[in-house]
């Protein structure tokens, strides 16, 4: 059942509702959740020292699957800004117990390429893609987990399957409350490439859910066909 748990575990981290209210200060996991999921749409770097200490008092660092997601949002982070703010957070780190403070000493002393650099295409990457982007909006990180969707026909390869299911799934998901996602679906809708325009459809029109449930059924599918066995 190993693919069904991953299904229904990917991109926690991936999607939150926001509203247009600007944090005033990060006291809490809730505030901090906030924080990184929305910080390209009101950046506040006077607020990440708090986030900082937040996070280090969370056992958020020590769940798996967030480890990679929080890497690469505070590497994000940090490298928006000059030395300065960044000899500041670096004491804060250091102020915070482990396992916190390896990963975000590696966050700062990495830049987002390097860490993703070595990543292959896989639900963690789309993860770590979308902590970038909820840090920067910069669209590059937006459209390498589009670029993924053309795995979703993939029956061979579970792994590719996974990742592009979880693309779009995804994709839905964030539509719904972040305007550049929206509208980059617009666009494909009526794109160039026209296998991607009924995908582009079913990611504005579907829900989450429902796409979250199809992907479950073409993995009991394939299953019974005696693919994709051990996962």
């Amino acid at each position: 059942m190993r693919n069904i748990l991953l299904l229904l575990a990917i991109l926690s981290f991936s999607t939150i509702s926001h509203s247009s209210e600007k944090l005033e200060k990060i006291s809490n996991i809730d505030e901090l959740n906030y924080f990184i999921h929305t910080y390209y749409l009101q950046p506040q770097p006077e607020l990440i020292d708090s986030a900082i200490t937040v996070l280090g008092s969370s056992d958020i660092a020590a769940i798996p699957n967030a480890k990679m997601p929080v890497l690469m949002s505070f590497s994000c982070l940090f490298a928006q800004y000059d030395a300065a703010h960044k000899k500041k957070w670096t004491a804060t780190i250091q102020s915070i117990p482990e396992p916190t403070k390896s990963i975000l000493k590696q966050a700062i002393n990495k830049t987002p390429s390097e860490l993703l650099k070595p990543i292959p295409t896989s639900p963690q990457r789309n993860d770590m893609n979308w902590a970038c982007f909820f840090a920067t909006g910069d669209s590059k990180y937006l459209n390498d987990i589009i670029f993924t969707l053309k795995h979703l026909d993939n029956r061979d390869d579970f792994e590719r399957f996974l990742t592009a299911s979880s693309a779009k799934w995804s994709l839905s998901s964030n539509a719904k409350t972040h305007f550049i996602v929206k509208m980059s679906m617009e666009a494909m809708k009526v794109g160039d490439v026209p296998e991607m325009r009924g995908i582009a459809e079913e990611i504005l029109n579907k829900s989450p859910r429902q796409i979250r449930d199809e992907t479950i059924a073409i993995i009991k599918e394939q299953r019974d066909k005696g693919k994709w066995k051990q996962q």
